[in-house]
């Protein structure tokens, strides 16, 4: 991962841990969060807020690096290695974790996220924080979740079907595969 995803998946994290109320800093809703405000930011911008890989976990839609960087902020030691290898310890470093509650060390660097990453990460913890854990494991259960946890061996989600998913029309569909291969291609 670049040293400016690093950044931005940090800023995204710390982001998303100091503006949620503190019922809503457990690793469930953090992850559910940082989902519903890539899927928006999809929709609306047709662009990625952070870089990470969408897996299909049983209870839901996990952006994996984002989620195996809680892992290691609450003690799973054994990540380490891994995220050390992508420069993504650094943001586990700089979030504590008691009482099955994170907590952030630092502000998040607001440089690093877009007024329109700002408005989906709001919106996002909005939502997250309007819903119980049983309305947000049916909301997030749809047809990209089904295909990718049930017919792939890898459990990652399609980034098109989430935001088709998200109420994504085809001209954004299309504007954002070319974001994400021109992002693949250069990065």
């Amino acid at each position: 991962m670049r040293e400016e995803d690093v950044r931005t998946l940090k800023a995204v994290l710390l982001y998303i841990i100091k503006n949620s109320g503190e019922d809503r800093r457990d690793v469930y809703s953090i992850v559910k969060t940082a989902y519903y405000a890539q899927q928006l930011h999809f929709v609306k911008w047709a662009l990625p807020i952070y870089k990470d890989r969408i897996s299909a976990l049983p209870f839901g839609p996990v952006p994996s690096a984002l989620y195996n960087v809680l892992r290691l902020s609450r003690g799973e030691e054994k990540e380490r290695r891994f995220l050390r290898k992508e420069g993504l310890d650094i943001i586990a470093d700089s979030i504590g974790f008691e009482n099955e509650s994170f907590f952030a060390k630092e502000d998040p660097d607001l440089a690093c996220l877009s007024a329109s990453d700002i408005e989906s990460l709001d919106e996002a913890i909005e939502k997250v924080a309007s819903m119980d854990f049983g309305k947000i494991v049916r909301d997030t259960h749809g047809t990209e979740w089904q295909r990718a946890y049930y017919h792939t061996q890898s459990k990652v989600m399609d980034n098109l079907n989430i935001a088709r998913e998200g109420g994504a029309d085809e001209a954004i569909i299309e504007y954002l595969k070319e974001s994400l291969e021109w992002d693949e291609h250069f990065a």
